[in-house]
C-alpha cells in the first residue's frame, strides 16, 4: 500500500468516525470550522532490522533466455503519524482528541489490521495550546506508530548459455 492510500484510508476513517474535517498539519489553506483534527506524517520508515528476501524465477522477455531471477525484499517498518485536535473549547479538543485515539484502539484497529497496517502504540495525550495574538487555540495530540508490510522487487537478468571464443559450451 502507498503512503497516499494508507493516508486517505484513515483520513476517511477518522472522518466518518467523528464528522469533523482532518487536514494535513502543514496545511497552506485556510482552516476549517472548529473543531477539527490535523496529522503528520513525522517518521515515514523506521526499520525493525529483519527482512525476508526471496529469489523466484520468472519467465524473461528476452526471447534466448528462458528465466530471469527475480528479488523480493519483504520487511514491516513502522511509521509515526502525529495527530492534534483543535478546538477553541478546552473540553471539546480533549474530548476530540480522547475519540481520535479510541478510533485507534477499537473501530480503526480493526479496520487498518484488514488493510495490513497495524497499530503498534498509542502515545499520551499532550497538550499541544497556542497563543494566537489575544485567544489561544486548544490542542490535544498523540503520535500513533503503526507497522505496515513493506515489498520491493528487482529483476535481473540471467545468462543462460555463453560461448568461449575458440570453445564450445
Amino acid at each position: 500500500m502507498e503512503y497516499k492510500d494508507m493516508r486517505n484510508f484513515i483520513v476517511k476513517g477518522l472522518y466518518e468516525f467523528l464528522q469533523v474535517p482532518v487536514i494535513p498539519t502543514d496545511n497552506p489553506n485556510k482552516k476549517p470550522k472548529y473543531p477539527f483534527i490535523s496529522y503528520k506524517f513525522t517518521t515515514l520508515h523506521k526499520n525493525q532490522g529483519g527482512f525476508n528476501l526471496l529469489l523466484e524465477p520468472i519467465p524473461s522477455i528476452d526471447p534466448n533466455f528462458e528465466y530471469d531471477i527475480e528479488y523480493t525484499r519483504e520487511e514491516q517498518p513502522k511509521m509515526v503519524i502525529s495527530f492534534s485536535s483543535y478546538s477553541l473549547d478546552d473540553l471539546e479538543a480533549i474530548d476530540l482528541a480522547n475519540k481520535i485515539k479510541k478510533w485507534f484502539n477499537f473501530k480503526g484497529r480493526l479496520l487498518l489490521k484488514n488493510n495490513n497496517l497495524v497499530v503498534v502504540e498509542c502515545s499520551d495525550i499532550q497538550d499541544r495550546t497556542i497563543q494566537i495574538i489575544d485567544n489561544y487555540e486548544k490542542r490535544y495530540g498523540f503520535d500513533v506508530t503503526l507497522r505496515y508490510s513493506s515489498q520491493s522487487k528487482l529483476k535481473v537478468e540471467t545468462i543462460e548459455k555463453f560461448k568461449i571464443k575458440g570453445g564450445k559450451v
